[in-house]
């Protein structure tokens, strides 16, 4: 009690645990009366019969919110919520005309696998009903009701009598009859879809729409968050260089989507290959800011799962650095440790650390094409993780070693 005083008298963001009270109350508040169990461990909310509601998302937003923007983000997870426990039952005729597509990063469905690991193990299949799209993200179906979207992550329900690909043709021809014109020119040349109704980045499944942009040439786009679609021109370099910069902004204030850029060949979405190594610099340090999040949030609950598990793994962080002598450049790297089995993210640069008894230690810094060149005995893909890590088998001796180029 005194705690929650002093956090509301000082205005202290809560904690994980108050967050989620906090949520419970609202709930409750809002006349929902089933079951409802905070899951501290997991941060989620157990609720109705057996389902799950993750508490990571809504928590990074209420706290990035300003004071008066707060009650409005309680409000649209708690209407998630609500709707995932009374979402009514419906026919296909009924849920044909609410079906729309929705692409989300595949780590959402790396989070869900995770958690689905820990309570049913490694050796319990679980199957997500989806469509690959580039390298960082995927197609889902979705049903969009009045006040939330209810994800499909199983694909269309047995009695509909179609496939998830017919469901998706649907979907797509929803949104399609769904979507007037509302680009908002942000800089010259560069746009941002303005339809603020939830299925902003969807419609980049949707060629036609982008090509009527007043682009210079052929539309080139990015979705760095779930909310943020722009577009512009392969023709106007100037207006491609600020659609990276804005989407390295971005991605510090929305929920991670993808950090490529997209183009159309033949109606398909590819990915669209810079030719300017500055820029292409610029993307990738926009992919590994984006990589530091999802690793951690994997490393999170990888160290769960093995805790439960009784695995002796050690998860290695990914860390992000920044070069100074390099025009501020940045770098991903991670550590390998003698006598200890890790998995290993993948990184731009490993560090090989060999322990003294006396607790110093003998470290050297290697690039990870060139471990992986000269090492990959000792790695091995670790299952089937979303980003990839790798599990060492054992440490490289000094001949091994002897054959790695030290980085500075």
């Amino acid at each position: 009690m005194l705690r929650e005083f002093f956090d509301g008298l000082f205005n202290r963001p809560p904690t994980q645990d108050g967050f989620a009270q906090k949520m419970i109350k609202a709930a409750r508040d809002s006349g929902y009366s089933a079951t409802l169990e905070y899951l501290p461990d997991e941060f989620r909310l157990r609720h109705g019969d057996n389902g799950f509601f993750n508490l990571h998302n809504a928590y990074r937003d209420y706290l990035k919110a300003d004071k008066q923007h707060k009650p409005q983000v309680l409000s649209g997870y708690l209407a998630t919520l609500l709707g995932a426990e009374n979402s009514p039952i419906l026919t296909f005729e009924q849920v044909r005309p609410l079906l729309r597509p929705v692409i989300r990063n595949r780590a959402m469905l790396e989070e869900v696998r995770l958690h689905h690991a820990r309570s049913e193990g490694w050796d319990s299949p679980y199957i997500v009903a989806h469509r690959p799209l580039g390298k960082d993200c995927v197609t889902l179906l979705a049903v969009d009701y009045p006040e939330t979207t209810s994800t499909l992550t199983k694909g269309p329900q047995d009695d509909w009598g179609i496939s998830f690909d017919e469901a998706l043709a649907i979907a797509l021809d929803n949104l399609r009859e769904a979507t007037p014109d509302a680009f908002e020119e942000i800089i010259p040349g560069l746009y941002l879809g303005a339809w603020k109704d939830g299925y902003d980045t969807s419609r980049a499944l949707l060629p036609d729409v982008l090509q009527r942009a007043p682009i210079k040439g052929q539309p080139v786009f990015m979705m760095p968050t779930r909310d943020v679609l722009m577009v512009t021109g392969d023709k106007d370099p100037e207006s491609l260089r600020h659609m990276i910069e804005l989407s390295c902004q971005a991605v510090e204030n929305g929920r991670v989507l993808s950090g490529q850029i997209y183009t159309y060949d033949e109606r398909q979405i590819i990915p669209f290959v810079l030719q300017d190594p500055e820029l292409t610099e610029r993307l990738d340090a926009l992919a590994r800011l984006m990589s530091q999040g999802i690793y951690s949030m994997q490393k999170e609950m990888l160290d769960k799962v093995h805790e439960d598990q009784k695995e002796d793994v050690f998860v290695a962080t990914y860390m992000l650095y920044e070069n100074a002598e390099d025009n501020g450049k940045t770098f991903s790297i991670a550590a390998w440790t003698e006598g200890v089995e890790t998995s290993l993210p993948k990184t731009d640069r490993i560090v090989l650390v060999q322990p003294h008894h006396e607790g110093s230690a003998v470290t050297e810094v290697f690039a990870w094409q060139d471990v992986e060149s000269v090492l990959g005995e000792l790695l091995a893909p670790d299952k089937d993780l979303y980003p990839p890590r790798y599990r060492t088998l054992g440490f490289p001796n000094a001949e091994q070693r002897s054959r790695l180029t030290p980085i500075g």
